[in-house]
């Protein structure tokens, strides 16, 4: 059976695709410039080091241990504290600042057991000014810092925060003595951090599962903010995640004996394997070179598999060439290098070790393909026990967590989408260190672009799926069945719930007359009746899904500040994957190419700035023109930032309409002439150049640009041989942030097939509600 004809286009609107559709989404290319000039760094500017000693108790959550930390000041500026954030006392107790927020966002889960992080035996070590190393001279300009007494005790102070002034997830250390620019500071101290039950990107699980993120107190930042050198070391917050400086670790992990051979780190193991110790433990020492963060999971029960990333078992010789084309560079230089896959994976699991390998090998091959080779000697993957799953989905340098279920269709891509998303990770975030306080589109929304690029370009289209008895089969209703809170008179005519009014002395009632459940949806809807056995969704498009959220605040609004959470699912993921991809089908594919690789040279183990990338965007897409029969047009990108960044403004282009007026013949000819004349009209305030398709009653077609500077824009051919019977706006779809394509299209006369093709769905939709009702009596 052929879908009806409207379906693509409402497919299109809401995020679905099929292959038609698809393949409207082609940019056409341009010619590569020069060698791209930029290189990879290779490593970080190194100005800070921690080395711990760490021990896991009996239990399976408590942490003990001995930090000592090492930051240079390579600032400008000197300063006499340091602010360390201390993640895990958001679980401390109820007066933290994230359950405050999460309180005040209608959120009110909290740990079902509490954990927190106690500190002591806090000591400076040694203030060390630019001339103090051994053997330099000493004069009049000496810095004197050094003669301070080594363990000299600090103390450890717990910043208030605004509305919570009970957190204590940011702590301040004030020094005796000013870190001078060049300087450096050494200090220790003691902690217990005790992991909450699995809540929130960390935790424990039963069985001895325990995933250690966040666990140890942390540096913030010391940089420019606001115009000023001070830290950046705000409190954990509901909305946001983490920043943090590039380090090396050097870590020492003490676990009981039943964890050996199933722990996963940060650090490379080295030795390979862990040290058995007379007291019945094992000890694994690691380390992590230019990373800014440190996490681990150990469980006893877990299947630890290793596999090599080899390019090879990945190689996609056309991407290849189409990317060392564009950056001007040879095949061999573009090519991802090899490193060490590991998964820490549930036993019960074990059918989906394949997902999760392959669809890691692939994000390894294509991010490092993009943008660089990946640099370190191994990424963990964490499949989180079952009753730890609230630890899933999250990124650390060198480790992710996924998350996988039983029953799971293949082509639903789970657990192979979170798993592509969280490795990126490893790029956006973990190499290019944004501060996710504030920019954490920068890192989410770098990341959703490419992510989504990949599953399209390497993973079969995702299929939809209903689920009973827990399994999925492939499938989706045109139409879901409608349920309604209480007191809605709908539930009462959906036959959903019985209610009656409070009225004097007469309680009122409310009666359920039917659960919401996988095998009550099956009988009511019949699947295989009335379902559409296969309908695709395109990784891409399908990010046009969020234009149903309301987009209350610019992209420019600090991610901590949003007004809610699914404004945060909009500004950080997919609101800028949009914008990027409109960039990216604006500029053309090669030189995009060559902007996104430059960025990610210039800013590898760097903290870049929105600015930062603009200032790349300007140096590599400046020059960027759309043409047509009637000229060009070239695209301002600090006006087309201005309203996708900085404004809230949103895009959308309609035809308003197309006229053929037939002209009397003149006497030399009676073949008949027409005035074709159209108008497009702009929506909105987002204003940036666009194509616009006119399509001949003989199917030629003519392509004409405007600079949508204006807010309605007409044509016109006064004297045509023939009429136009299509005019289409943006017809290569290259403005993925458009609201609305179904305005996109105007036709001259209703196609008598797109009449029918309606009347075909409003009787399928019709036949779907009768099974609905029918399927609950």
């Amino acid at each position: 059976m052929r879908l009806p004809a409207v379906l693509p286009a409402l497919i299109v609107l809401f995020g679905l695709s099929d292959s038609i559709i698809a393949e409207t989404a082609v940019c056409f290319q341009e010619p590569a410039p020069q060698a791209l000039p930029t290189t990879l760094p290779t490593q970080s500017p190194r100005l800070l080091s921690y080395v711990m000693d760490i021990t896991l108790a009996e239990d399976g959550k408590t942490i003990r241990g001995e930090l000592q930390v090492v930051w240079n000041n390579t600032t400008d500026s000197p300063t006499s504290e340091l602010l360390w954030h201390v993640y895990n006392n958001a679980w401390a107790d109820r007066d933290s600042l994230w359950l405050h927020e999460a309180r005040r966002h209608g959120d009110t889960k909290q740990p079902a057991e509490w954990g927190g992080t106690e500190v002591s035996n806090v000591r400076l070590l040694s203030v060390l000014g630019a001339d103090s190393s051994p053997g330099a001279a000493e004069g009049e300009g000496a810095i004197q810092a050094t003669q301070l007494a080594a363990g000299q005790d600090l103390q450890w102070q717990y910043v208030p925060q605004p509305g919570a002034p009970l957190d204590r997830t940011v702590a301040k250390v004030e020094l005796p003595s000013p870190v001078p620019p060049g300087g450096s500071v050494s200090m220790r101290l003691d902690f217990v951090a005790t992991m909450p039950r699995a809540f929130r990107r960390n935790g424990w699980g039963s069985d001895g599962f325990v995933h250690a993120a966040q666990w140890f107190p942390k540096l913030g930042v010391f940089e420019k903010l606001d115009g000023a050198m001070q830290w950046n070391c705000p409190p954990y917050r509901y909305l946001t995640e983490f920043y943090a400086d590039f380090a090396n670790f050097e870590v020492n992990l003490t676990f009981p004996e039943r964890y050996l051979g199933k722990v996963v780190a940060t650090g490379s193991i080295i030795g390979g394997e862990g040290r058995s110790n007379q007291d019945g433990t094992v000890t694994y020492y690691t380390v992590a070179e230019d990373v800014h963060d440190y996490a681990w999971t150990a469980d006893p029960d877990a299947e630890l598999i290793e596999r090599d990333f080899l390019p090879e078992m990945y190689r996609d010789e056309e991407e290849e060439q189409r990317v060392a084309t564009a950056l001007g560079r040879s095949v061999e230089e573009v090519q991802p290098t090899p490193t060490k896959m590991i998964l820490l994976l549930q036993p019960e699991h074990a059918s989906l070790a394949e997902r999760y390998f392959d669809s890691l090998g692939k994000s390894i091959y294509y991010f490092g393909l993009w943008y660089g080779s990946y640099p370190y000697a191994t990424i963990s993957c964490v499949d989180p026990a079952n009753d730890a799953r609230r630890v899933g989905g999250m990124e650390y340098p060198r480790l992710i967590t996924g998350g996988g279920n039983l029953g799971v269709a293949e082509r639903t891509l789970r657990p192979q989408g979170v798993t592509v998303h969280e490795f990126g990770h490893q790029f956006w975030y973990g190499l290019v260190g944004n501060d996710e306080f504030r920019h954490a589109w920068m890192d989410e929304g770098f990341n959703t672009f490419s992510t989504q690029r990949i599953k399209a370009l390497a993973f079969p289209k995702q299929l939809d799926t209903y689920k009973v008895f827990g399994d999925e089969y492939y499938g989706r209703a045109p139409l879901k069945q409608p349920t309604f809170e209480k007191g809605d008179f709908r539930a009462m005519l959906g036959m959903q719930r019985w209610e009656t009014p409070d009225v004097r002395s007469i309680p009122a009632m409310s009666y359920e007359l039917r659960h919401r459940d996988s095998l009550q949806e099956f009988l009511a809807e019949l699947p295989p009746i009335t379902y559409f056995p296969q309908v695709t969704s395109d990784a891409v498009l399908s990010e046009r899904e969020k234009f149903l959220n309301p987009w209350q605040q610019p992209l420019e609004h600090p991610t901590m500040d949003l007004v809610d959470s699914g404004l945060r699912r909009v500004n950080a993921y997919y609101r800028p994957a949009m914008t990027l991809e409109t960039m990216a089908r604006l500029m053309g594919e090669p030189r995009w190419t060559r902007l996104m690789r430059a960025y990610h040279e210039r800013w590898r183990f760097g903290h870049p700035s929105p600015s930062d990338f603009t200032d790349v965007v300007k140096e590599y897409g400046g020059d960027t023109v759309l043409r047509g029969v009637n000229g060009e047009v070239r695209i301002d990108w600090a006006e087309f930032w201005q309203h996708a960044y900085h404004g809230n403004d949103q895009l959308d282009y309609e035809v308003h309409r197309l006229n053929n007026e037939a002209l009397a013949a003149s006497e030399e000819s009676n073949a008949p002439r027409y005035s074709v004349s159209f108008a497009i009209s702009r929506r909105s305030s987002f204003a940036v150049p666009v194509e616009v398709r006119v399509t001949w009653k003989d199917g030629s077609q003519s392509d004409l640009v405007w600079a949508g500077d204006d807010w309605v824009w007409e044509y016109s051919w006064p004297d045509s041989s023939q009429p136009a019977v299509r005019v289409e706006v943006d017809p290569r779809r290259r403005l993925m942030l458009d609201r609305n394509w179904l305005n996109n299209v105007k036709e001259a006369e209703p196609s008598h097939e797109r009449g029918l093709d309606y009347a075909v769905q409003v009787m399928v939709w019709a036949q779907q509600v009768l099974h609905y009702y029918g399927g609950n009596g």
